[in-house]
């Protein structure tokens, strides 16, 4: 079986579904959803780096209510290779974790993962989620899904897994969850988007309770928690539609930077340090402004598992839990190296395939 896969640039992006197993198809959605969240995490916090590069000598005072957590960096199985290629290149990888909880507290699994690749030498950012059913070692525990690390050690833990079994450098991450996610959408002023009957009424069952429902189809206005309720939508028609709607909630936050003053760069940077949790310092993420501030940013996207590495989903007992779970199983060595190649030598997933099969 073949997995999906989904390339984006900053300007277009085109799916296809392939056939497969209900239960898998199901996976598959609940993995693309999961993939947004994060996908629009990374989008708004280019946003903030760009808000950053405006003001630059009160950053410092304006970053004060970001949440930190210093790491321990000789835990993190940091590829010392790819260190240094990092090094020389001028790239900073960083892990970004999404976390569904809707209480403030950025605990529990991360239900989406992704690898955030700021390249400071071609003046782009990349961005490969990594499926949360991933069958991976987990130091310390052995072989379970991917999304438990967070949980059995926070990002710490999750990072290290991710560089035990991808052959990475990460030693920084950013946390954010739904709640905070529709604050972020909030501050940005919300979106702007054309809703039809059909996705209003299903719109409306995702509202977290309180807030106010939809009540007119057209073109209308999202707030925060409506955006994250219209991302949401994946039952009334097809994987193109549902990710369609995806690609315009990131659409709309990246459209948001041309609309902000400069006059308004010092409040929306203090409400959005508020909204995350990281390791950056100030000095890494004043480093990665001027890539976020290039007017020709470009923004690619790929994932793991895709349509060009064979892949298994299937219920097994796990090592780690000795419970019976559906994960993605993969050949996690080819995946290291497809990855390394597109972060380091600039070629995408399915570019790789057509060299290989030539």
């Amino acid at each position: 079986m073949k997995r999906e896969k989904n390339k984006i640039t900053y300007h277009h992006s085109q799916m296809k579904t392939p056939p497969m197993g209900k239960r898998i198809q199901r996976k598959q959605k609940q993995h693309r959803m999961r993939r947004l969240f994060l996908k629009t995490i990374c989008a708004t916090f280019a946003v903030v780096l760009l808000l950053a590069g405006g003001a630059f000598a009160a950053f410092r005072y304006y970053t004060k209510d970001l949440k930190r957590e210093a790491v321990d960096e000789t835990a993190l199985n940091v590829n010392a290779q790819q260190q240094k290629q990092s090094e020389e290149m001028k790239i900073k990888n960083v892990a970004v974790f999404g976390v569904d909880s809707r209480n403030g507290d950025d605990t529990g699994n991360s239900d989406a993962i992704m690898i955030v690749s700021v390249d400071g030498n071609r003046g782009k950012v990349k961005l490969v989620s990594i499926a949360r059913d991933t069958y991976v070692d987990i130091p310390g525990y052995g072989k379970t899904k991917a999304n438990h690390a967070y949980s059995y050690g926070g990002p710490e833990l999750a990072m290290a897994t991710l560089n035990e079994n991808f052959g990475l450098d990460i030693t920084d991450y950013v946390t954010v969850n739904f709640e905070q996610l529709a604050g972020i959408i909030e501050e940005m002023g919300g979106i702007d988007v054309e809703l039809s009957e059909t996705e209003r009424v299903e719109l409306n069952k995702y509202v977290a309770p309180g807030t106010e429902k939809v009540q007119e189809a057209g073109f209308v206005h999202l707030n925060g928690e409506q955006a994250v309720s219209y991302s949401r939508i994946r039952q009334i028609d097809s994987d193109d539609m549902r990710t369609s709607r995806q690609r315009r909630v990131m659409e709309c936050l990246f459209e948001k930077r041309e609309e902000i003053s400069p006059l308004q760069y010092p409040a929306y940077i203090k409400s959005f340090m508020s909204m995350m949790e990281t390791s950056l310092t100030d000095t890494e993420m004043l480093q990665m402004v001027p890539v976020a501030m290039n007017k020709e940013l470009v923004l690619e996207q790929d994932s793991f598992p895709n349509d060009y590495i064979d892949v298994i989903g299937e219920k097994l007992i796990t090592e780690a839990e000795g419970l019976k779970l559906w994960v993605y199983q993969y050949d996690l060595e080819e995946a290291a190296q497809m990855l390394n190649t597109f972060l380091y030598e600039d070629i995408p997933f399915a570019e790789q395939k057509s060299t290989t099969e030539q």
